[in-house]
């Protein structure tokens, strides 16, 4: 097809040669300009004179289409710069009505608490790179939520430090933390193999605002412990206790440490002991405790729960046995319990036991010693069991038959064995847990709740998890993955 450029009065041809503007010619002469451009053959005087002819015109349209793409260009650049303008007053707008500008600031709050990073959680500390991290990151979102973070002093309560990432500069980001801050919770890590006098530092520092101290978990050193003598009488605000110590060698000694006999608050105690060697003997309140979690030789234990009559909660942790002959616990108001060492269940009575967590790696015996724990207390109320290691199938099932009152059941596994043997025990506990539905005798009546969790890296088998067969009791089962 041909045109007529309306501004030079070419011929335009828009075949082989697209916008390509020409004076009126033959197809035999475009045949031949085509020729000649593939090829290095010089035109002859008559095509000479043809296409001297033919640039200028060219030479006007390129003009012309130059022209035009400018004036294209400039328009495209009024139209970008609007749309530019028109998307910002757009964003500005909807920025307006975002639902967050209406949101309640005690909504924002609980949003905020729920940005916080948990305690031990890796890069939780106030150490390192603080900027990045929640409540801090809070106050440089606007003003609104500086304000709100501000306002919040909850949100700045956890003071957490790691001793091996201690230096001066640190002090200042704890200070303008404890001024924001009205409770605080402690979590100092020292240790032996940084700073002592950085953090030593740091400890007296924060010991100067100990009445504030709602918790406390200190891993000790030597450098450490006797600072810690001037919160004698200096924690009446002080709940939650736990300590621990940098290394085995640390906690050998034989001066009391007695700054937390006066913690008249102080309800939940955990304490990480060595079972070989001395162990420097702190005082602390026991009477009025309702938590305790203690690592420890049994004997330790015996001692502390003899003077808490009160405990709710107990978490032992022990290597050693008891003996035999020992004399029996009676923890009267005990309603959740947790032991390393199943044997210890020989010598306590909990008549008002809900909750009861067990190392299983050796189930001989389990059943029994489980069964005479639960007559000896009379014990009538217990709704779930916890079994942790390597929990044995035989096992879970003869107790599950035994106490028919159970609703929740959880299969932790942990410890020396393998991912296979971990695998093939929960394989065999839910396909254990699936025949009972074809037996005569239902093997939990109550059980509503089915839970596993595993600190090795297993393959669950989601669909025997999901089977629709898991019905042993009359309501189906809740099955959850820790």
């Amino acid at each position: 097809m041909t045109s007529t450029c309306s501004n030079c009065g070419a011929l335009k041809i828009a075949k082989e040669e697209p916008n390509l503007l020409i004076p009126a010619t033959t197809s035999w002469t475009l045949a031949r300009c085509q020729q000649l451009a593939k090829s290095n053959e010089p035109p002859n005087d008559a095509e000479t004179a043809f296409l001297r002819a033919v640039v200028p015109h060219t030479a006007a349209r390129l003009a012309c289409l130059q022209d035009e793409i400018s004036r294209l260009r400039e328009r495209l650049a009024l139209l970008e710069t609007e749309q530019a303008q028109l998307s910002d007053y757009h964003s500005q707008n909807l920025t307006i009505l975002s639902p967050l500008r209406r949101m309640p600031s005690e909504l924002m709050t609980e949003i905020f608490s729920w940005s916080l990073p948990g305690v031990d959680e890796p890069n939780g500390d106030v150490t390192s790179g603080v900027e990045k991290k929640s409540p801090w990151v809070l106050a440089r979102v606007s003003s609104r939520w500086r304000n709100i973070s501000l306002s919040t002093p909850s949100l700045w309560s956890l003071v957490q430090i790691w001793g091996s990432k201690v230096e001066d500069s640190v002090l200042e980001l704890v200070r303008t933390q404890v001024e924001r801050a009205r409770q605080l919770k402690i979590h100092f890590y020292g240790t032996e193999e940084s700073n002592s006098a950085a953090q030593i530092k740091l400890f007296d520092f924060l010991s100067e605002h100990a009445l504030r101290w709602e918790e406390f978990s200190v891993q000790l050193t030597p450098a450490l412990v006797p600072r810690l003598g001037v919160l004698r009488g200096r924690l009446p605000s002080l709940k939650r206790l736990w300590i621990q110590w940098d290394k085995e060698e640390s906690h050998l000694g034989d001066d009391p440490i007695k700054c937390f006999e006066a913690a008249s608050s102080l309800l939940d105690v955990g304490m990480q002991a060595y079972l070989m060697g001395r162990s420097t003997p702190i005082h602390f309140p026991a009477h009025q405790l309702t938590s305790y979690r203690l690592r420890g030789p049994w004997e330790m234990h015996q001692q502390v729960l003899k003077m808490a009559p009160n405990v709710v909660e107990a978490q032992i942790f022990t290597s050693s046995q008891p003996e035999a002959s020992g004399a029996t616990l009676n923890l009267v108001h005990l309603r959740r319990l947790y032991v390393s060492e199943p044997t210890v269940l020989d010598h306590i009575r909990a008549p008002r036991l809900d909750e009861i967590a067990i190392w299983t790696n050796r189930p001989e015996g389990m059943v029994d010693r489980l069964d005479s724990f639960l007559r000896r207390s009379s014990c009538t109320t217990l709704r779930q069991v916890h079994f942790r290691g390597l929990p044995h199938t035989g096992t879970t099932a003869e107790i599950l038959r035994k106490c028919p009152s159970i609703t929740s059941l959880v299969l932790t596994f942990i410890g020396n064995g393998t991912e296979e043997q971990s695998l093939t025990s929960l394989h065999d506990h839910l396909t254990m847990l699936d025949l009972q539905h074809e037996s005569t005798s239902i093997l939990s009546p109550h059980l509503t709740d089915l839970s596993f969790g595993s600190t090795v890296s297993i393959p669950i088998d989601y669909p025997l998890v999901d089977l629709p067969l898991l019905r042993f009791s009359q309501s189906r089962v809740l099955v959850r993955i820790l």
